[in-house]
């Protein structure tokens, strides 16, 4: 079975009627679901006009620590677009920061 990101995970869980697995699939498609295997990945952030902010090497031991790597980049940078490939499987994972989702992620 496929990892799930912990949000979606209780849901996975409860999903046992045929409506709850369609409730599940249409949550995961507006969530943005995914699921990536672990190990390095390359992340690129770059802003509006494709610019390269930042890129470095990243070890993700799970789909929550890529996560949160995205998060801190989007909280440095909360215009632009962050990606993550996996170096070794190819697989990619793109988040566009939104200026409010990480202002929301401030220490009080």
């Amino acid at each position: 079975m496929m990892q799930a990101p912990h949000s979606l995970s209780c849901l996975c869980r409860k999903a046992r009627t045929l409506g709850g697995l369609s409730a599940l699939i249409a949550a995961a498609a507006l969530a943005g679901c995914a699921t990536v295997t672990p190990g390095p990945f390359q992340i690129t952030v770059r802003d509006t006009d494709d610019t390269v902010l930042e890129q470095f090497q990243f070890q993700a031991g799970s789909y929550d620590s890529l996560e949160i790597a995205i998060i801190g980049m989007c909280r440095v940078y909360p215009e632009a677009i962050v990606t993550a490939d996996q170096l070794q499987t190819h697989e990619r994972v793109q988040e566009r920061c939104k200026r409010s989702f990480a202002s929301m992620l401030t220490l009080s």
